[in-house]
């Protein structure tokens, strides 16, 4: 029975954040007109909440396509009486054609366990044409026969012949190790993600017994989950505790999730707690160094042919 009545009220409590979410959307606007190809542009993004709801900011590594991310600028959350106001404004750069771009950025709100992507309206921008259709043809040429002496000319055949030296070579190098380049920097960028995440798992591991111990314990969770959705390329930020185990073969793990979701939901905080999440730990940590494994021994092109 009281099953029942858990489930129905979690039920509820999402068809209301859902609703909520609907009517508080992300402002999104361009701060400038027009563009020009290659040359940088702000988009500021600001979401008004209830200063109950924590949110995610989109950082450096979200996808931001057509537009290329240089630069993002976070701004401290302030709160009145209408509520927490967070804002940021990202530098962008394009080098699309079309006269007219459009964007629209996800805000991520923690609801329970899970986080939930809310977009912002789509603003356009315009791009600015510097040559317009035509203007070549009703220019008129103007003669001047004044004789000017004439600078020593730049070798421009020798500079052709020693560009497409470097062209042939840098194929060369491409090809040779263009595979193994590439599989160094993933495995570069997989590294920098898994310090990142252990960084952030240990500072709220930290302490999970004081006043902040089930809200860090909650967050410690999405953490990592999160990270495992990244790194795995698989939900497990909507999966739900059989889900997980399901997934991921480790004989401690359902026992480490049944007693974290004691600690978030019924507030029964134990000494436990700090070993579960080391199980937590010990998961991604173990899925990590297999991820790496995988990408490290995997064929390339020429292997496999």
């Amino acid at each position: 029975m009281m099953g029942k009545v858990l489930r129905v009220f979690l039920l509820c409590t999402f068809c209301f954040v859902v609703n909520s979410l609907k009517a508080q959307r992300p402002q999104g606007r361009f701060l400038t007109d027009s563009i020009e190809i290659g040359k940088p542009f702000q988009y500021a993004l600001s979401f008004r909440h209830s200063p109950k709801i924590e949110v995610f900011f989109p950082d450096t590594s979200a996808d931001f396509r057509p537009y290329q991310i240089t630069k993002s600028d976070y701004f401290p959350t302030k709160t009145n009486e209408a509520g927490s106001l967070d804002s940021a404004v990202y530098t962008l750069l394009s080098f699309e054609l079309d006269k007219i771009q459009t964007l629209e950025v996800p805000v991520w709100i923690l609801t329970g366990r899970d986080c939930t992507a809310v977009y912002s309206a789509k603003d356009s921008i315009y791009l600015k044409e510097l040559i317009k259709e035509g203007a070549l043809d009703t220019l008129d040429l103007k003669a001047d026969t004044q004789i000017i002496p004439l600078q020593n000319q730049t070798n421009f055949p020798f500079i052709l012949l020693a560009s497409l030296l470097v062209l042939l070579i840098g194929t060369g190098v491409y090809l040779l190790f263009g595979e193994t380049l590439t599989r160094q920097w993933e495995l570069f960028l997989m590294f920098r993600r898994n310090q990142e995440f252990q960084r952030n798992f240990s500072r709220l591991t930290r302490d999970v017994t004081g006043k902040k111990g089930i809200d860090n314990a909650e967050k410690a969770v999405i953490l990592w989950k999160m990270y495992l959705q990244r790194l795995e390329r698989k939900p497990y930020a909507t999966y739900t505790t059989k889900e997980i185990t399901d997934n991921l073969s480790n004989a401690q793990l359902a026992d480490a999730l049944k007693s974290i979701d004691g600690v978030i939901y019924g507030g029964l905080a134990s000494y436990n707690t700090a070993d579960s999440l080391n199980v937590l730990r010990d998961v991604a940590t173990q899925s990590y160094r297999n991820r790496r494994i995988e990408l490290a021994q995997a064929p390339t092109v020429s292997g496999r042919r």
